[in-house]
């Protein structure tokens, strides 16, 4: 069934009536929260301290793995040294080594610290060539890998019809204006990615692509603007089994979030991403420490509200204010998150399921 705004409501209050609070049955492990934590650090090489703090979490399994910056960014040698210590501590705990390479504006690994400049979504879907811009990110994926990344938190899928958006249209970040365009291109770099064994995310999930706010600056709500067709490349996409991760965006929307962002929002990833266009694999939040969620709710209310909604990984660049025994702190409070009930246990082994699976993909 395809989704319009009145089929998903009339289906929303009965499959999403079970209470927020729910009594857990079951001890969960640190290591298996941790598993959820992917985490930032500070510093631009492997001999620094935070970068060697976050190597014991990952070792330990109290962190899932490492968010890469534009400050953790800055040479060759400075990323390769970091994504080896990464790696190295995961023995036990394979790590998701995680980075932003979109092409265009968003590009961590750019021309400046001798990666290849890789244009934006805008430029590679103008060419019409859905096989060229899979030889394209078939190529980036590649040098992603070598540098030791196995996880790309891209590509956009947001539609870009709104010419005034601050965040996606303005720096060409969307393939296009329609579902079928997005999603042709956007599935090129899945597969492309595939192809060198690096994992991806579609984001932002319902859609950014309508706003005239950056969620990065304050909160954004999406219910005057948000068009139903803003799901089709998820649609497209999952259909096709071109879907490693879905990212969920920090967009509030009166009915289809409940007036939460998306992120925090059951009714979003349980309702609307998993019921309606039936997509079962793992999902993770944008990063919860932007204004849009800082400005509204304390760190750790959000992770589980985060982990309570259906998001099986939770992505915390630690940039606000760095914070070098940040999973641990987050690992108690998901504990007793779930000794009170707030967070039922079977959430925790369900994405712990899930992460598994993902990264039996880059085993």
């Amino acid at each position: 069934m395809r989704f319009t705004r009145r089929s998903f409501m009339a289906g929303t209050g009965a499959v999403l009536g079970a209470p927020y609070v729910t009594r857990a049955h079951a001890a969960v492990s640190d290591e298996a929260i941790g598993q959820m934590l992917i985490v930032g650090f500070a510093g631009a090489s492997g001999d620094v301290g935070g970068a060697q703090g976050l190597a014991r979490h990952i070792a330990a399994g109290r962190a899932g793995g490492a968010c890469f910056l534009g400050h953790n960014t800055r040479s060759r040698d400075g990323i390769e040294s970091l994504t080896k210590l990464f790696g190295e501590a995961g023995r036990r705990f394979k790590p998701l080594i995680a980075v932003d390479q979109e092409g265009g504006a968003v590009q961590r690994l750019g021309s400046k610290i001798g990666y290849p400049a890789i244009p934006a979504a805008q430029a590679i879907a103008a060419r019409r060539d859905a096989d060229a811009a899979k030889a394209i990110y078939t190529g980036m994926a590649r040098e992603l890998r070598a540098a030791g990344f196995n996880f790309n938190m891209a590509p956009v899928v947001d539609l870009g019809f709104e010419p005034k958006n601050p965040v996606v249209t303005k720096w060409g970040r969307a393939y296009g204006d329609d579902g079928a365009t997005v999603a042709r291109f956007a599935g090129a770099c899945v597969a492309g990615h595939r192809a060198a064994g690096v994992l991806t995310a579609l984001k932002h999930f319902p859609g950014h692509g309508s706003t005239l706010v950056d969620s990065h600056a304050k909160p954004v709500d999406i219910t005057a603007t948000w068009r139903p067709d803003e799901i089709e490349p998820y649609r497209r996409l999952a259909k096709a089994g071109l879907v490693d991760v879905v990212m969920t965006g920090h967009l509030s929307h009166a009915k289809l979030t409940g007036g939460e962002p998306a992120t925090l929002s059951r009714t979003a990833i349980e309702g609307l991403l998993r019921r309606d266009i039936g997509y079962a694999g793992a999902v993770i939040t944008d990063d919860l420490d932007m204004a849009a969620i800082r400005s509204r709710y304390e760190l750790g209310d959000a992770v589980v509200r985060a982990i309570a909604a259906g998001n099986d990984l939770v992505l915390l660049s630690n940039s606000a204010a760095p914070d070098p025994d940040l999973p641990n702190r987050m690992i108690a409070v998901v504990r007793e998150a779930v000794n009170s009930g707030r967070i039922p246990a079977g959430r925790i082994e369900q994405a712990g399921q899930r992460i598994a699976a993902l990264k039996a993909q880059i085993a």
